[in-house]
Order: C-alpha cells, then sequence, then structure tokens
C-alpha cells in the first residue's frame, strides 16, 4: 500500500528587495535575473557593486545584456566577485590568459561537453566560487543554458530526509571528465577550447565535500551534488551509494527548481557555482557558437 507524504515540498519563492541603482528583473520565482541600468565597461561605484552583489545573492544566476566588452573589461568585472583563477582543462585567449575560451564550430559532431546538470570542477579542493561569461557568437536560436537552485532543491526535502544526509560527505573526482575512466572508453579528451593533453592523475584525484553545505554570503544550505563530478558517499561502497544519489539527481533536476538562459551577442551572465547547476542545451548542431569566461576563485565547501 502506498504510504503518502503531506509534506509540501514545492521550492522556497525569491522576494525581490527594493533597488536604486540597477533595475532587476527576475526570470523565475525561484532563481535568475536579468540587470539592466548598468554599464559594465565602466568603474562602477561602491553602491552600485553592492546592489549587484544583493541581486546575484538573491538570484544565484544574474544576465546583463548588451554589454559589448573587450577582453580587459571582462577581466576587470569579473574581479569585482573575488579572485581569477584559470581552469587547467581550458584554453585562455592569447595574450588574455585569465579569459578562457568555450567554442563549438559548425563542424562539430558529438556530444556537447556539460550536457548532464553540474557545478564546475567540483573535483578541486576548493572547487569554483563563481562565472562570468559572454557571449562572443551565438547561433540566432538554441545553444541555450539551463540553471537549477541547489537552494530549492535542498528546502524542498522532507525533515527526515534532511536529517538522513545531513552528516553524509561525496567524494568528487573528474575521472570520468579527463581521468583513466575518461580513456578507458579509447577516447581523449579534446573539445573545442580544451586542451587535448590533461593530467590523468589530477583527474583521477578524490576529494571529499559534504552534501549538505551552508552558503557563505546568504547563511542557507544546499545540496553539493552533480552526476558528472560525485563517484560515491564517502565510507559506503558504489553499490550503497547509487539509491540514494540516483534519489538525489532526479530529484535535483525538478522542473520548478530551474530557469533557462537564452543567450545573446555580447551577453554577460554570472552564474554562482556554489548553489547551482547548470547545463547545456545541444540544440544548435551545425551551428557556430562561442563564449569566454572568467572563473572566481572559491573556499572549500563546508557545512
Amino acid at each position: 500500500m502506498e504510504v503518502k507524504s503531506s509534506f509540501d515540498a514545492h521550492p522556497v519563492l525569491v522576494h525581490p528587495r527594493a533597488y536604486r541603482h540597477i533595475d532587476v528583473r527576475p526570470l523565475t520565482g525561484v532563481l535568475g535575473a536579468d540587470i539592466l541600468g548598468v554599464d559594465l565597461r565602466e568603474p562602477l561605484a561602491d553602491d552600485v557593486w553592492g546592489e549587484i552583489r544583493d541581486a546575484f545573492a538573491d538570484h544565484q544566476v544574474i544576465l546583463f545584456p548588451d554589454q559589448k566588452l573587450s577582453h580587459e573589461q571582462h577581466t576587470a568585472f569579473a574581479r569585482g566577485f573575488g579572485e581569477v583563477i584559470r581552469l587547467p582543462q581550458l584554453h585562455g585567449v592569447e595574450d588574455h590568459p585569465d579569459v578562457q575560451i568555450i567554442r563549438r564550430l559548425a563542424s562539430d559532431t558529438g556530444r556537447v561537453v556539460g550536457e548532464n546538470w553540474h557545478a564546475d570542477s567540483t573535483y578541486l579542493e576548493e572547487p569554483p566560487r563563481a562565472v562570468v561569461m559572454r557571449a562572443v557568437d551565438v547561433p540566432p536560436y538554441g545553444g541555450d543554458t539551463g540553471f537549477l537552485s541547489m537552494y530549492a532543491a535542498y528546502e524542498a526535502l522532507s525533515p527526515g530526509f534532511k536529517a538522513l544526509i545531513a552528516p553524509l560527505n561525496i567524494v568528487h573526482s573528474a575521472t570520468r571528465i579527463f581521468g583513466s575512466a575518461y580513456l578507458a572508453q579509447g577516447r581523449r579528451f579534446n573539445s573545442s577550447g580544451a586542451k587535448a593533453e590533461m593530467d590523468v592523475e589530477l583527474g583521477d584525484r578524490e576529494m571529499a565535500h559534504p552534501l549538505v553545505c551552508t552558503h557563505e554570503v546568504s547563511g542557507r544550505k544546499f545540496l553539493y551534488v552533480n552526476k558528472t563530478y560525485s563517484q560515491r558517499i564517502e565510507g559506503l561502497t558504489n553499490e550503497e551509494s547509487a539509491p540514494i544519489l540516483a534519489f538525489l539527481y532526479e530529484h535535483c533536476a525538478r522542473f520548478d527548481f530551474t530557469c533557462r538562459a537564452r543567450w545573446h551577442k555580447d551577453q554577460i551572465l554570472v552564474w554562482d557555482n556554489r548553489c547551482t547547476m547548470h547545463r547545456a542545451i545541444p540544440d544548435y548542431t551545425g551551428q557556430h557558437r562561442l563564449m569566454t569566461r572568467v572563473t572566481i576563485a572559491g573556499k572549500r565547501p563546508a557545512r
């Protein structure tokens, strides 16, 4: 006989605050917002930066349309969110190594990198805090990016399940991306914009992070798990971990936790890599797409 739960598992809605210097227009009630009324080519006053950071904390994904930035301006804006780092698997722009390239050629075939829901580089001891992405050349349609709120995913769990997973750690690794598990398939990491040769030892290195983390700015709890890098629950076998991880992957991907960012040329998008996941939408075969990104250093996730 089926046992029904009385728990109302709906995501917590964002309640927009008032702003004096920027125009914030939410994309959904859970995450995402367009930000208007600011020119990112110019240095920003402290009070403007304060409002941008407030909007970022509230909405987790913020978009700035019609911002024709140079590589120097892109980097300068990104530094407003923290220290800039470089991911080892990506090429940098010539003479601007902090600006890294995400490209898919019209002639490229096969899977698009990043089709699974994931946060970037969670195999690192200190994964990135945020990413500042610029649309340089995008198709007239297709190539959107999906985002989901790991705040909402956590908040929609039952109290009993929250208590069950509170002490757990997840083992992360890049073995399926550029480590031995990837190479065992007879392939080599060589997508457009990515380096052909990677450090397999780095790919296989394992790092444990809490499954339930607390955001250093908002103080809200979020789930920290993803199908790309998560291997198993620390202290359990792969087989013992599989049912819990399978439930979490399906739960986190609920449509009502998401928003969809539609790219336009010269758009700047900033996402919080701690409390969100994202995925590429591969519906632009035969069309060229070029993005540049600057990655912001983060701290080790903590309860």
